[in-house]
């Protein structure tokens, strides 16, 4: 039994030649330069798929000549194999299906770019096919490759936390690769971890330990990154291996020990992994990994009930579009209406975290079935060649099929591999080796098949190049827009490197968007009105150009058009607090209390805050509403919030305002004031941050702290002020004054700092004072943990 277990896979390998020798290590070459998309630097990419699309186009294309200058390096059998797979003809018609898409599009760009990305994937499947057809012997010294490949990334990656030990837990909050998110890191090994566990049983020299090393890197790494659903992947790939494992080799002494072996050091590393999480005070995901598993099945935490969010957006965007979809790629847009009353601000979710409900929601129900039916008949196709009788070796090449497709399946279910390259790489591996490994076939006319397979593949690999290409400038634009602050893009700058395609930034906004806030920055008003106007043909959902157009339209003085503006950003997007502070300010400026009220009511129903009824009965004073009704008002609040000390402070000011003889001289420029004789520096202070005079406001608030110097939240509001004037190293120091004061421990000073941080691109101090600011439930923390430090 050891001998077998031993044996090299002979599957389809010819006679020993030079040629043949040659071959092998080109294809194994080609196979590591594939894997090599995972340490690729993102080359100031807004995401790290921008570079990594554009790069496996190139090497599709270099492949493709290289097949086209070679073609005996194609096996003879390969168009007999393409003939006769159904796994193939359904990988085909999905992709068709989804290119019907452009039909019924509203965002030609985005649908595009998304095609162009399945389509670099289908290369990448016809090369990695051409690659493996006849080489199924290879496939222990890819298990070789891959070893290497996991050790690299762990280890470059580990090292980064022990260069932080005194922020370990925020160190963990970035283990996270080059893939741009923590989630798809662990997700990316789990797919791996099949052809460690492969060579781990085959070989029984160094490369055995070698490859059992690399495991407990692995699956160590995935402990510590805790996320869910990579932990379902790693129980059930090994949960079917050693099933299947023991079923192929029987309960011998060998396999036994091979299975041990194996378990040992995923043990080893569960309980490290523990350890880490216990010795830092780890807390929420990072408490352990036991509670971490629990939570898999709690529908009240904050991820878990989000993707049940998004799922049921997907459901009503499907019950409306069956047929057609909403477009491929669009989703980043049209789900932007399903999501205003359960998402914060301008967050979105840019993916509906399940693949088969975001296919069937962009390209219609039959295409999301014919994507799932891959799945469920490459699972078939392997179980079936796992409990025949045929050659254990073809065995064993199916049970590594099931292994990746079931790691990639669950991965599916909760995220979104489908556009991540570095999970594209296991979906062409999974698909190939099932394909090759389950079809006899016949020789046919090796030169005439290989020049038309490989001069198709070359012009299709030209086209995805360019496309790529095109994409990753839009890509790099959009990062210099972001980060790139010193200096800023100017307007200039952005007109001159505007993308072709996609019109559509990552987070959905459009470039457009970016184009008129910088002419907005540079007061050239009538210019960024034009393209605020293009920017809401094309996303009108954010509410951001609209929010801008109130802010050049008040500036102008037109106080009407104005008001109709910030109410349309607002009902677009009613959880945006921006909006909603600006919506009451200009209902306040008409007197529109009715409105006053409905803003209020509505945007509590989403966000329940104390400050919402502080703001509120500032907008009702401004609006000179019957004061001993806005002390009803405030009682409201406080039954909610009954030790507010904000409602509190704004009820005693209300009250004696109200005792007050001289009540034509409690306004002072048309706002409430406590005494005719005395400037309340503090609503003089807003009034300029308000109108954008940052300068002046802060010069306010620096007279209303020296009056009060009790005042510490004082400090605060001159953070801001600076943080708005693009000098966030002094904003620091106001918030660094404060950080430890008692009577802010609301998490609002850590959270503010992590904004600034973030400003100067410290993501190190950054992620730390947000997570405090999360420990400490501060609002909307979770999701930007979730977008900047996971």
């Amino acid at each position: 039994m050891k001998k077998q277990i031993n044996a090299s896979i002979p599957l389809n390998s010819e006679v020993a030649s030079q040629n043949n020798v040659y071959y092998d290590f080109m294809s194994l070459l080609f196979l590591a330069c594939y894997l090599l998309m995972d340490f690729l630097p993102d080359f100031k990419s807004i995401e790290i798929i921008g570079t990594q699309y554009f790069y496996i186009s190139i090497l599709n294309l270099i492949i493709a000549l290289f097949i086209f200058k070679n073609p005996t390096f194609i096996n003879q059998s390969l168009y007999t194999i393409l003939q006769k797979s159904h796994l193939l003809k359904i990988y085909i018609l999905f992709i068709l299906l989804s290119g019907i898409s452009f039909f019924s599009t509203k965002n030609l760009s985005l649908t595009l770019v998304s095609f162009i990305e399945i389509l670099v994937v289908f290369i990448m499947f016809l090369n990695v096919l051409a690659i493996v057809s006849n080489r199924l012997h290879l496939i222990y010294r890819i298990s070789i490759l891959v070893g290497i490949s996991v050790v690299l990334q762990t280890v470059l990656q580990l090292s980064d936390i022990l260069k932080e030990a005194g922020s370990v837990i925020n160190a963990l909050s970035k283990l996270k690769g080059n893939t741009g998110n923590i989630n798809i890191f662990a997700a990316s090994l789990n797919i791996k971890i099949p052809f460690l566990l492969i060579g781990a049983i085959h070989f029984s020299n160094w490369k055995k330990w070698f490859l059992i090393f690399s495991l407990f890197l692995a699956t160590f790494t995935i402990f510590l990154i805790s996320a869910r659903a990579a932990y379902l992947a790693l129980f059930f790939e090994l949960l079917l291996f050693i099933i299947f494992y023991l079923k192929l080799y029987s309960l011998k002494k060998i396999t036994v020990l091979n299975v041990v072996y194996l378990l040992i050091p995923m043990l080893l590393s569960l309980i490290l992994a523990n350890i880490v999480f216990k010795v830092n005070n780890g807390t929420g995901r990072y408490e352990s990994v036991g509670s971490r598993v629990v939570q898999i099945a709690s529908t009240n935490e904050a991820s878990v009930s989000a993707r049940f969010t998004y799922w049921d957006n997907a459901l009503s965007i499907i019950n409306k579009f069956p047929a057609t979809g909403i477009g491929l790629g669009n989703w980043k847009i049209e789900s932007i209406p399903y999501e205003k009353t359960s998402i914060d601000d301008g967050f979105i979710s840019s993916h509906t975290h399940n693949d088969f409900l975001e296919i069937a929601a962009e390209t219609g129900v039959f295409n999301g079935l014919v994507y799932l039916s891959l799945f469920i008949i490459a699972f078939f196709i392997n179980m079936k060649a796992i409990l025949s009788k045929s050659d254990p070796n073809n065995k064993i090449i199916a049970l590594l099929a099931v292994l990746i497709l079931t790691g990639y399946f669950i991965d599916a279910f909760f995220n979104f591999p489908l556009y991540r390259p570095t999970m594209q790489f296991g979906f062409v591996l999974f698909l190939v080796f099932t394909v090759v490994n389950t079809l006899k076939t016949d020789e046919v006319n090796t030169v005439r098949i290989t020049r038309q397979f490989s001069i198709g593949i070359i012009i299709l690999s030209l086209i995805t190049v360019y496309i790529t290409f095109l994409t990753l400038k839009a890509y790099r634009l959009e990062y210099a827009i972001k980060y790139d602050k010193n200096p800023a893009q100017t307007s200039e700058e952005i007109l001159k490197n505007l993308p072709q395609l996609p019109n559509v930034g990552i987070y959905s906004e459009t470039f457009y968007e970016h184009l008129a806030i910088a002419y907005f920055s540079e007061e050239k008003y009538e210019n960024a009105k034009k393209y605020f106007y293009l920017s809401n043909k094309i996303n009108p959902y954010l509410g951001v150009s609209n929010w801008y157009l109130y802010k050049i339209e008040k500036i102008n003085g037109n106080f009407d058009t104005a008001y109709e503006y910030i109410k349309t950003a607002f009902y677009s997007r009613p959880r945006t607090t921006n909006f909603y502070l600006d919506a009451l300010k200009m209902a306040s400026l008409k007197k529109d209390t009715s409105e006053i009220f409905k803003i209020h009511q509505l945007f509590t129903k989403y966000r329940s805050m104390p400050s919402n009824w502080k703001n509120t009965a500032s907008a009702l004073s401004i609006s000179k509403y019957d004061t001993n009704k806005i002390i009803a008002f405030v009682n409201k609040g406080l039954k909610i919030y009954p030790t507010d000390t904000t409602l509190l402070n704004r009820k005693t000011r209300l009250i004696k305002r109200k005792e007050s003889t001289n009540l034509n001289n409690t306004f002072i420029n048309g706002l409430p004031a406590e005494s005719a004789a005395k400037i309340n520096y503090m609503v003089e202070a807003k009034k300029m941050g308000d109108s954008q005079q940052f300068e002046k406001a802060i010069v306010l608030y620096n007279k209303a702290f020296k009056e009060n110097p009790e005042k510490v939240v004082i400090l605060q509001d001159i953070a801001v002020c600076y943080y708005q004037l693009d000098k966030p190293e002094i904003a620091i120091n106001y918030l660094e004054r404060i950080l430890n004061n008692p009577r802010l421990n609301d998490g609002k000073t850590e959270y503010l700092l992590s904004g600034c941080y973030f400003k100067i691109k410290d993501k190190t101090n950054g992620c730390n004072y947000l997570n405090i600011a999360f420990n400490k439930k501060y609002p909307n923390t979770e999701q930007l943990l979730n977008q900047f430090c996971k």
